[in-house]
């Protein structure tokens, strides 16, 4: 079984504009390896034999928690197709600043819902400030994951809001939250993750980009983090399934360890009962 733990989809009508928009932002140093909807989602993911892939959409206002929600139950109850009903696990956003956050954590968990997105650079917060410490309270008690993009952003500055020893701090004062430090622990961040992450009890998800796939230091996280603890990732459009899963092979030392970490842990995670036939 194959599970990826973190793409993104944007609405037909709008994928092309939103992903160049994306890589302008990034002053083309990124470039996408699909069309960034949910049809072209499903077609290389059939290609390349993935079971499930979770949908990970960022409100980067409060008032798109309710269409975003919308999305979620419309992937969830067939309204997108079969096959979206049948591969794609779709979490949802609770942006930090909704004066009603907690009220709509509640909402996504009632729903079944199995987690949500954080992206501190798009939804402006820093990851263990006491507000957001009282949010992932709330995930934790809630049963819900928190996919949290960790490290640096190619759209942004140098801006210290998400870095590994934050992140560190998060895990230590909300013992029991099911976070995934997406990146693993922190894109460009990875002698702080070596230090602050490697080894502790939290989800490190393997998306990185290409030209970083051979460096040392996020190869020593892959080799490193205990292997129960590691999802496979894409963050898909950005990088390739085949890509992804090359970069997890390379640092396995074993067909078993390739199997937990390709799909079996997000399987445990997400209650995932079997593969999903094409």
């Amino acid at each position: 079984m194959v599970v990826d733990v973190h793409v993104h989809t944007f609405p037909d009508n709008l994928a092309i504009r939103a992903l160049q928009k994306l890589v302008d932002k990034a002053d083309n140093r990124i470039t996408t390896v699909g069309d960034g909807t949910v049809g072209g989602l499903l077609k290389q993911m059939r290609a390349a034999a993935v079971d499930y892939a979770v949908v990970c959409p960022i409100a980067t206002r409060p008032a798109q928690f309710a269409g975003i929600l919308a999305e979620a139950d419309a992937l969830r109850s067939g309204e997108r197709g079969a096959e979206a009903a049948a591969h794609l696990i779709p979490f949802a956003s609770v942006h930090p600043d909704d004066e009603a956050r907690f009220s709509h954590l509640r909402q996504v968990a009632e729903r079944g819902i199995r987690g949500i997105k954080l992206h501190p650079y798009y939804q402006p917060c820093v990851v263990d400030s006491s507000e957001m410490l009282e949010y992932f309270r709330c995930c934790r008690d809630l049963g819900l994951v928190v996919q949290c993009h960790c490290g640096f952003d190619i759209g942004f500055p140098l801006d210290p809001v998400c870095n590994p020893a934050r992140i560190g701090r998060v895990i230590r004062s909300v013992p029991g939250l099911r976070l995934i430090a997406a990146h693993l622990g922190g894109w460009l961040q990875w002698e702080e993750a070596l230090s602050h992450l490697v080894g502790q009890d939290i989800y490190l998800d393997t998306s990185i980009l290409p030209m970083n796939a051979t460096e040392d230091a996020p190869q020593r996280v892959l080799r490193e983090h205990p292997v129960d603890r590691l999802l496979f990732a894409t963050d898909w459009p950005w990088l390739s399934f085949g890509e992804g899963i090359d970069f997890v092979r390379s640092g396995m030392g074993s067909l078993a360890h390739e199997q937990l970490v390709l799909g079996g842990n997000a399987a445990r995670l997400l209650g995932i009962k079997k593969p999903a036939p094409w």
